[in-house]
């Protein structure tokens, strides 16, 4: 079986194993834990690419569900569910976060992995205590204590079961007690981690890529119970028919890759001539480009040479306006423009205020108010000052 094949067949199936194992961390009873009265239901989760029921799993009658298959992650495809199931009140529950996943390989001129914004930026091995204390901070909880997980021996038993010549997977999982506030009302929240990660040979060289599951579930303190999410995680369970089908789906995929991959080796020829005539293309598309840059360089050479004359202009034109500026302040006269006629007259800068006429006889004044306009001497307009 080809070796990605086998590896994302098995993340399919070790999931949910993963997830189950994983809640007996701190299987510890506790005598004041909510009945579950009412009954159980059986929920199920549809994977919309397939159209057909790809988990399920049992959860009490009256508690509210909510589940998605995510189609897995360009470095680790094999796809995964997402479980969000509470009491009415949301003060009891359970939660699988979305898986987390990153690759790398040993021989960086090989086959890399295809690592994107969904896959985590890391180069090596985690360990199930660093990513707990990693998600903690992410979740925004406060860490009471960690708790060792007895059922590692038995995840690592079942991942060895996965192992072949060319691929290797390893286990670590980890669990912790955390708590956060409702406003005054502490809940008691168990985080569970579990680490798979896997090595496999390829001939581009070693090939690597790790998943960290996350599982969550809360009560008021004093009122979690092993009791309680034990029966929900054990239910949870693949639909062997979807499971068949996707598997299918896969299988055809890397017959098409590989049908590709011939096409390709016959097609080998035919690319190199159309390399030859692109690099030709190129060159002649570089030899305009260049000519294109030499003209503009000229052109931009004559602007900067039109642009050093008018800035040339501009400067003597401002020495000139100040030296006129400076002549009206030793003379003690102030322009003013006439917004009717848009001309620039000089009078005594000793006034304020000019007002001038249609007949342009002028009156100065320093009192904005005296507005000589209703005493008989015709029509007059305030001067602008020019500074």
């Amino acid at each position: 079986m080809n070796i990605k094949l086998q590896l994302t067949k098995s993340l399919a199936g070790f999931a949910a194993t993963l997830i189950a194992a994983a809640v007996f961390v701190s299987a510890r009873p506790v005598a004041a834990a909510p009945p579950q009265s009412g009954g159980t239901k059986v929920v199920t989760i549809t994977d919309p690419i397939l159209d057909m029921k790809a988990y399920s799993l049992t959860i009490p009658q009256n508690w509210i569900f909510q589940g998605a298959v995510i189609q897995g992650t360009p470095c680790v495809p094999g796809p995964f569910s997402v479980v969000r199931t509470s009491s009415p009140d949301g003060l009891v529950g359970l939660k699988s976060l979305p898986r987390l996943d990153w690759a790398w390989s040993d021989n960086p001129r090989g086959a890399t992995p295809q690592n994107s914004g969904s896959c985590l930026d890391l180069k090596k091995e985690v360990s199930a205590s660093d990513m707990l204390k990693y998600m903690v901070r992410i979740l925004q909880v406060e860490l009471v204590k960690e708790l060792p997980n007895p059922n590692l021996a038995t995840l690592q038993k079942n991942a060895a079961a996965n192992d072949s010549p060319k691929m290797h997977t390893t286990v670590d999982a980890e669990g912790s007690i955390t708590r956060y506030f409702i406003n005054k009302l502490e809940i008691e929240d168990h985080v569970y981690v579990v680490v798979s990660c896997s090595a496999y040979s390829l001939p581009a060289g070693m090939q690597h890529s790790c998943s960290t599951y996350v599982s969550r579930s809360w009560a008021p303190k004093g009122k979690w119970s092993a009791e309680i999410f034990a029966p929900i995680n054990r239910s949870h369970t693949i639909d062997q028919q979807w499971q068949e089908r996707w598997n299918a789906v896969m299988d055809q995929k890397i017959r098409d890759i590989s049908e590709r991959g011939s096409e390709m080796i016959r097609d080998a020829g035919a690319r190199a001539d159309r390399q030859m005539q692109a690099q030709h293309s190129a060159f002649e598309q570089a030899q305009a480009m260049r000519q294109k840059q030499h003209e503009d360089f000229d052109a931009s050479l004559q602007r900067g040479t039109d642009m050093s004359m008018a800035r040339t202009q501009d400067s003597m034109n401002a020495r000139s306006r100040a030296a006129d500026d400076w002549c009206d302040y030793s003379l003690d006269q102030q322009k003013r423009l006439d917004p009717n006629t848009g001309l620039i007259t000089k009078d005594s800068a000793a006034y304020n205020y000019t007002w001038v006429n249609e007949q342009g006889d002028r009156v100065q004044t320093n009192n904005i108010n005296a507005n000589p306009n209703g005493n008989g001497t015709g029509n007059w307009t305030l001067q602008e000052n020019v500074h």
